[in-house]
C-alpha cells in the first residue's frame, strides 16, 4: 500500500477525531440540544426533570443551560393552563 503522510493528512482533515474531554462534549451537546429541550419546557409542559431523565442528564444541567440561555423558569410543579390544587 502506498500510503504517506500527505494522504494520512487528507483523509484526517475530512474526518477529524474529537480529542476534546467528556466534559467539552457534554457541553456541545448541551448546545445543541437547548432549542427541543426549550420547546419541550415552554410548548410541551415537561419539568426540568422530565427533560433531563429523558435526555439522560442531570436536573442541574438542564436548569444551567436555561439560565445562561434566558429561558424564563416557572415554579416548580407549575405550567401555564396546570388546574391549581386546592
Amino acid at each position: 500500500m502506498n500510503t504517506n503522510t500527505a494522504h494520512v493528512m487528507y483523509l484526517l482533515s475530512g474526518h477529524p477525531i474529537d480529542w476534546s474531554p467528556p466534559r467539552f462534549r457534554r457541553t456541545q451537546h448541551t448546545a445543541t440540544r437547548i432549542r427541543q429541550w426549550r420547546t419541550w419546557y415552554e410548548q410541551g409542559h415537561l419539568s426540568l426533570q422530565d427533560i433531563a431523565d429523558r435526555e439522560g442528564t442531570s436536573l442541574a444541567t438542564v436548569r444551567l443551560a436555561f439560565l445562561k440561555n434566558d429561558v424564563p423558569l416557572r415554579p416548580a410543579g407549575s405550567y401555564p393552563g396546570r388546574p391549581r390544587r386546592g
